[in-house]
């Protein structure tokens, strides 16, 4: 019986087709772990207190704040499994500077007086919780929203550096807010690049308190090997709040730029095998 030519060739096609095939069927991780790190200079835009019912309002240029760029960095592990995400993330925040008083400064309790010499401390990590579900998938486009909630570690201080005052306040708390994250991709081995933000208000429906927080960063993104990419962001970080009842009144708002890099554990692994 003779074969016809074209079943040789259709035989040939597909056992050149079965690794193709083979790669496309292999299995998604279940979960699939990505750390990201950036770092980077910020400039303090704004930083207005005023703490205790005598206290004296100061803004970030009157304690030296503005004097000096500070370095800023922030590190979170995201877990991924199909459409939900968990990211975890630690900034912290912590800038001392020290200034000869222009005028006498009432802190809480404690008045500094003009021409002392203090050491100001101005301490605000974060250590966030966020949830991202996400609701677009379309080509080269995919956007989530979700939630964060925040443990906030403050500490604000005034020491002066003879030794013989000091005050402060401090606080730790919880803090929520909306989120949501659009990435933008041509193609999978291609520059991308992402827009994120966290947010919150009070709007006004908490009784002797208005507050609200901000976070929203830009970030560019260049793939280097395999679950790698190096990044450039920038970000806008603010907020603050006014606590009647504990006489506490602090607005801040933060600019900064990062290079970082992002790292898919799963994809890299696997790549290494």
């Amino acid at each position: 019986m003779r074969v016809p030519p074209s079943l040789f060739v259709a035989a040939a096609l597909a056992a050149l087709a079965r690794p193709v095939l083979a790669e496309r069927r292999a299995p998604t991780p279940w979960l699939r772990p990505t750390l990201v790190y950036e770092i980077g200079p910020g400039y303090i835009a704004q930083n207005d207190g005023r703490y205790g019912d005598q206290g004296t309002p100061y803004d970030a240029a009157d304690v030296g704040q503005q004097d000096n760029l500070v370095n800023l960095a922030r590190t979170s592990l995201e877990l991924a499994t199909g459409r939900h995400t968990l990211v975890l993330l630690y900034a912290p925040f912590a800038v001392t500077t020290e200034v000869r008083l222009a005028q006498d400064l009432q802190f809480r309790d404690t008045r500094f007086a003009a021409g002392t010499v203090v050491r100001h401390r101005y301490l605000f990590d974060g250590y966030r919780t966020s949830y991202l579900y996400r609701v677009l998938a379309a080509r080269g486009l995919e956007w989530e929203v979700g939630g964060s909630l925040q443990i906030r570690n403050a500490d604000v201080a005034f020491t002066s550096v003879a030794g013989d005052q000091r005050a402060n306040q401090d606080d730790i708390g919880l803090v929520g807010a909306a989120k949501t994250r659009l990435w933008m991709r041509s193609r999978p081995d291609g520059v991308w690049g992402s827009v994120e933000a966290d947010a919150f208000s009070t709007f006004g429906l908490v009784s002797g308190v208005s507050g609200g927080i901000y976070d929203v960063g830009l970030t560019i993104g260049q793939p280097i090997g395999r679950g790698v990419s190096l990044t450039l962001g920038g970000r806008l970080v603010g907020g603050g709040a006014e606590v009647e009842d504990q006489a506490i009144d602090n607005w801040a708002n933060f600019v900064s730029l990062s290079a970082g890099v992002r790292i898919e554990l799963d994809t890299l692994v696997r790549g290494r095998r």
